[in-house]
């Protein structure tokens, strides 16, 4: 069945990286597989890993996914992805500070599996998802948590949004704001980056570790 699939899957995932780490052991202290990224020019601003952190950035579904780490010590693998990228591909940050702070709070937590995970989200790894792929984090929520179900558990501030609403809440109307008592950047933060904006700015960086890449970009 498919939760018995999904079940084989990871623990296969967690072999290939088993072996990753032992036939390139340089991984293990926080080097990138591939070599071309290993000095990717990230700011690292502290302000916004802080908010990441603390599941306050204004993208309902990552925001969720945080705090339901800080309580429970787990995350869904899908969720996992999805926070990994924001943190690398929107917010700019060091993979490593991802990695380090997944490493301190999950529950199930497995080196290999969580330095490749991180590798994967951040295009640095082996087999790794494509630099120029981008999660966009509102496509992400409507297509994993349409109803809004697992976002409502976890943000209680967007408890009232409507299923359409509570994907990218900063869009809702002043006047429909006070009726639900959500005031954006007040009760909940408003977005602290536009989407469009860092996905050029991460398109750049990577690029820029790459002179010869073709010009290639899409999100999911």
């Amino acid at each position: 069945n498919a939760g018995a699939d999904s079940w084989l899957n990871e623990l296969i995932w967690r072999d290939f990286y088993f072996q990753i780490l032992h036939h390139n052991p340089q991984v293990a202290s926080g080097k990138s597989f591939k070599p071309d990224f290993e000095n990717l020019p990230f700011p690292n601003d502290e302000r916004l890993f802080k908010a990441w952190c603390e599941g306050k950035t204004g993208y309902p579904l990552v925001d969720a996914a945080m705090r339901q780490i800080n309580t429970t010590g787990f995350m869904h693998n899908r969720l996992r992805m999805v926070a990994a990228s924001f943190l690398v591909k929107d917010l700019l940050i060091d993979w490593r500070w991802g990695e380090r702070y997944f490493a301190e709070h999950l529950i199930d937590f497995d080196f290999s599996a969580n330095n490749g995970g991180w590798q994967w989200a951040a295009s640095t790894g082996c087999d790794a998802q494509p630099w120029f792929r981008i999660f966009n984090p509102i496509t992400q929520s409507e297509k994993f948590d349409a109803s809004g179900k697992f976002i409502r558990k976890y943000v209680t501030e967007l408890s009232q949004c409507s299923d359409k609403e509570i994907h990218a809440p900063w869009l809702i109307p002043p006047i429909r704001q006070q009726s639900i008592n959500l005031i954006i950047d007040k009760d909940y933060p408003a977005p602290i980056v536009d989407h469009a904006t860092q996905r050029v700015l991460a398109l750049s960086l990577y690029k820029s570790c790459l002179p010869n890449n073709e010009e290639i970009a899409f999100e999911a």
